[in-house]
């Protein structure tokens, strides 16, 4: 039952082919605008999650992380970024991620949690505990999303998510019927790269794609489409 889980929302910015990539975006209008409405939780992908910065060397291990979410905002966003910070929920069954000095410097975030299964290797576990980095499990081979956002509820209190994600994650959450809404800024470009990711990639063929209801439409100053859509289930 979708009460049982928090409300999460698809967000994303992309191009009028549908790509999130390979065109210039207006990151300060995105967030921005997926700052408008209070989520408790961030959910990002791993691949995104890299962009934070590179592995931390030996010497940013030995020192311990900074406090979370008290870095400086940029210019404008102090009365949109709210106390607390969300957190910051990374899906993470494989150990990528060791870049949680540049992921802790972000300003729009508070607790790090990271998702991990079973299978998730001991060592990346006890890396993740000398960090001080948070860790759920929920899943054996993979991360079990459902089961995930269950215990995010149950153990932190969180009531909201919003995604910022790539496509695999997003179309993850969409088979596993967990998405509630869909907000995208559609910005009047196309994508220059043909191996861009779209906003959505399914893991596989669903007989019953969920049917979307526009509940929210604006024409933004550069004709970008700033579009809400609830997804509904039969």
């Amino acid at each position: 039952m979708a009460s049982e889980r928090p409300h999460l929302t698809v967000y994303n910015e992309i191009s009028l082919d549908g790509k999130i990539t390979g065109f210039d975006g207006d990151g300060v209008r995105y967030y921005a605008r997926g700052f408008r409405w209070r989520s408790d939780a961030i959910l990002m992908g791993s691949i995104t999650a890299q962009a934070f910065g590179p592995n931390e060397t030996p010497e940013d291990q030995a020192r311990e992380l900074p406090p979370r979410g008290l870095a400086d905002l940029p210019p404008g966003f102090e009365d949109l970024v709210y106390q607390p910070r969300p957190l910051l929920v990374v899906p993470d069954s494989g150990g990528r991620l060791r870049n949680w000095t540049h992921a802790a410097a972000q300003p729009w975030y508070g607790r790090i949690v990271v998702l991990v299964s079973d299978s998730t290797p001991t060592d990346y576990l006890d890396h993740l505990d000398r960090r001080g980095i948070e860790h759920l499990t929920a899943g054996e081979r993979r991360v079990d999303l459902g089961l995930a956002l269950r215990q995010l509820r149950a153990e932190f209190g969180v009531g909201s998510i919003r995604t910022d994600s790539g496509g695999a994650l997003n179309g993850a959450l969409l088979a596993a019927g967990l998405v509630d809404r869909i907000a995208v800024i559609i910005a009047p470009r196309i994508g220059s790269d043909p191996e861009a990711q779209a906003l959505v990639r399914l893991p596989r063929s669903l007989a019953d794609t969920p049917a979307l209801r526009l509940v929210e439409s604006e024409v933004l100053d550069d004709g970008a489409l700033w579009l809400v859509y609830d997804v509904s289930r039969s």
